[in-house]
């Protein structure tokens, strides 16, 4: 692959606005028209010079299902007047609301990753033109006055110095323009620069000045509102204000051009003949969730080649955090850190960011090779590998004109939608139980078979498989049941799958972004069935057309007439799987929920603990009250944590998994319960975690499961499916919807 058009060549200064990726914050999308006007038709301020010297691009509106939601929403809501006391109902969007996309996703979070069809839509246009500013325009509480640039501390540390004084020229300039009004406004003490995956550091990580401007307003502002000062906040107010930030944003590229063009340059010069950063070659072994990782960084303009030749060096390696021999093999991916995309490649491949201060606005920790647990290597030289542009032709799996049995590796999420595709055709597939030798193929546990034997509906059986998998990348022929050691296909070692039959609650309480995120993940990974209904209507379900519920997360709760009913439907065989807070909604089960503590000496030991710290605090100043909250939490940190791999819930991960942790959640190692994914003793973290939680997370559990009668329930702690980008973690969450124990 490689970067836009734009690294600095074209002399006219580029600026890309962009409005309302928050769909329901309408103000901004509603600007649009009249910036275009006054850009147009304004005859005072000399427009009509600027823009032969410069390109705007703008972008009205980047979440339209999202404004669409809200728009339909107040439309119906509203009448001729306006309401602005608080208490009207065009002040109270209900659920999901509109700030999110078609699959409920934030898109504001989404831009490095690009799960989402809309982000790689327009990622791949933004990577085209590369502009010298991009600003995001959004909306936030309604008495909160107006922010934009400077930002707020931290700072990536690969943001640089132009970049920051650059920000601060032009927040003086909007602040110019806001003082000739009397209008209020704000900087630097909220909206940081560190968490590569917004509208601000994404385009900063490209070489542009990012930024995010924040109209106070959101949708509990509706049409109008009156403010605790005694003014009233109309989304007139809103269009003037973002006009003339946008206008004054245009108005400083105008009058710095030469010397953002320079920046430019200099940028990708440097990027390409001296990058910033510790890391000069990374080396990525080859796997299928390695093509996964190569997806992100391709999306991006990241350049990759295959490695053309065998070599052994000596790396610093990921997984064990130390510096190793490691054999280089043909077919591995080779990334030099000298190229255009250098400054992104950095950001994204990073093991642990530095951060300047741990008051941050989102997570802290992201390594692209965590998350999709590739093993990376990295030297501090660049070193010289030749490699190709694609790799070698890959050795298929051997035709078959008859066949005992199909084997399927269960070491990807691919093999999941390979699974879900198999479901949804009705094959029937075993799942082996322990590792077992048949030949010279080594089954290891959670590996599939599709036999003919348990198929006989199946006509062309050899035929029906392999036209799920063209390519033969997927299924390796096994041509008898009988096994060197471990177990026959046809015995206790292999355990016949059930077709999952999937319910997902929705609805007021429930975290929107949680149901978006397993809705996705259904529809757009596994392309697997899912029924949504929100929680409200349970009483009118029938539980027993399904076999699998899920709780998202939120904060919601059940009444104990549907407590019982979710109860015996369990008991009879129902699979309950719990998201984050979607756990807390069992505490109210006795014996279902987990517990904080697994014995009275651990519980009376924390109060303890909780008591010396609150006398502590007697002598605290007021002003650090924020920063010591944060001591007990996290805004979201990479934890390693110990796998079960003897539990089908483990199946496949490793004996280690890489949990992003976005909250606060601990639970001691559960009695009466199974604890497959835990965090043990001297656990190794990336980013930050408070020091309270820290001394917490020793000896807790990430993930956890109960028997109940003929079913059973699956706690997830930490929620795998963050965001959709957090890859092992949808391998993982496919052995709860699929895998017996």
């Amino acid at each position: 692959m490689t970067s836009g058009k734009n690294t600095g060549t074209d002399r006219k200064v580029l600026v890309w606005l962009s409005f309302g990726v928050h769909g329901n914050e309408a103000g901004a999308s509603e600007s649009v028209p009249q910036i275009i006007y006054q850009l147009l038709t304004n005859k005072d301020r000399n427009y009509d010079e600027w823009l032969k010297n410069m390109v705007v691009i703008i972008d009205p509106n980047l979440n339209p299902d999202g404004n669409s939601r809200y728009i339909h929403w107040i439309n119906q809501v509203s009448g001729t007047n306006t309401h602005p006391e608080i208490y009207d109902r065009e002040h109270f969007e209900p659920w999901p609301r509109g700030r999110y996309n078609h699959y409920l996703f934030d898109l504001n979070r989404d831009w490095a990753w690009q799960t989402q069809k809309e982000t790689r839509q327009r990622i791949l246009v933004y990577n085209q033109w590369l502009p010298h500013i991009h600003a995001d325009f959004h909306e936030m509480g309604h008495e909160a006055n107006y922010y934009f640039a400077p930002a707020a501390e931290p700072y990536h540390k690969y943001v640089s110095d132009f970049q920051k004084s650059f920000q601060t020229e032009i927040g003086k300039n909007h602040a110019r323009y806001f003082d000739a009004k009397g209008l209020l406004y704000w900087t630097r003490e909220r909206f940081d620069l560190f968490y590569p995956s917004y509208g601000d550091t994404y385009p900063t990580f490209n070489g542009a000045i990012g930024m995010t401007f924040e109209q106070a307003g959101h949708s509990m502002s509706g049409r109008a509102i009156l403010l605790s000062n005694g003014d009233t906040l109309t989304l007139a107010r809103k269009i003037e204000n973002n006009t003339i930030v946008a206008l004054s944003t245009i108005e400083m590229a105008v009058k710095n051009t030469d010397s953002l063009h320079k920046n430019l340059v200099d940028y990708f010069a440097q990027s390409k003949t001296n990058p910033k950063g510790k890391y000069k070659t990374y080396i990525l072994k080859n796997s299928k969730s390695t093509a996964a990782l190569l997806n992100v960084l391709e999306k991006s303009g990241i350049e990759y080649g295959f490695a053309a030749q065998k070599i052994r060096l000596n790396a610093y390696y990921y997984q064990s955090r130390q510096n190793q021999a490691v054999d280089v093999d043909k077919d591995d991916i080779v990334i030099q850190t000298a190229q255009p995309k250098s400054v992104l490649l950095q950001v994204l491949m990073e093991e642990v960011p530095e951060l300047a201060d741990s008051l941050t606005y989102d997570i802290t920790a992201w390594s692209l090779p965590l998350a999709y647990n590739v093993d990376c290597y990295a030297t501090t030289a660049a070193v010289q590998i030749k490699t190709n542009s694609t790799p070698d032709a890959r050795k298929k799996h051997p035709d078959a004109t008859t066949a005992y049995a199909y084997h399927l590796p269960w070491d990807d999420v691919q093999s999941a939608h390979v699974l879900a595709e198999l479901t949804k055709k009705g094959f029937r597939v075993r799942m082996a139980k322990k590792q077992v030798r048949i030949d010279s193929l080594t089954v290891q546990r959670g590996d599939l078979m599709i036999t003919k034997g348990d198929n006989p509906g199946i006509k062309e059986f050899e035929k029906a498989v392999m036209t799920l998998d063209p390519e033969k990348k997927y299924f390796h022929p096994v041509s008898s049941g009988y096994s060197l050691n471990g177990g026959d296909i046809g015995g206790e070692a292999f355990e016949l799958l059930k077709q999952p039959k999937v319910l997902l609650f929705s609805g007021e309480g429930t975290d929107a972004t949680s149901v978006g995120e397993v809705w996705h993940y259904f529809e757009q990974i596994l392309q697997y069935p899912l029924s949504i209904m929100d929680h409200q209507h349970l009483s009118r379900i029938d539980l027993y057309k399904y076999n699998t519920i899920i709780l998202p997360g939120g904060w919601y709760g059940l009444s104990q007439e549907e407590v019982k009913e979710l109860a015996d439907w369990v008991k009879k065989g129902g699979r309950l799987i719990a998201l984050e807070d979607g756990v807390k909604v069992l505490d109210v089960m006795e014996g279902w929920g987990l517990q904080a503590f697994a014995t009275d000496e651990e519980k009376n030991e924390s109060q303890k603990q909780s008591e010396e710290e609150s006398l502590r605090a007697r002598t605290y100043a007021y002003e650090s009250f924020e920063r010591r909250f944060l001591s007990s939490g996290t805004a979201g940190a990479i934890v390693r944590n110990k796998v079960d791999e003897t539990h089908p819930l483990g199946f496949g991960m490793g004996n280690f998994y890489y949990s992003l942790k976005t909250n606060a959640m601990t639970y001691r190692l559960q009695k009466d319960f199974q604890n497959v994914i835990t965090v043990p003793d001297n656990f190794e973290s990336y980013g930050f975690i408070g020091h309270v939680l820290k001394s917490h997370l020793p000896q807790s559990v990430t993930l956890a499961s109960k028997k109940h009668g003929k079913g059973d329930v699956i706690c997830f702690v930490d929620n795998p499916l963050f965001r959709g980008f957090w890859y092992k973690g949808l391998q993982l969450f496919a052995n709860a919807v699929f895998f017996p124990y």
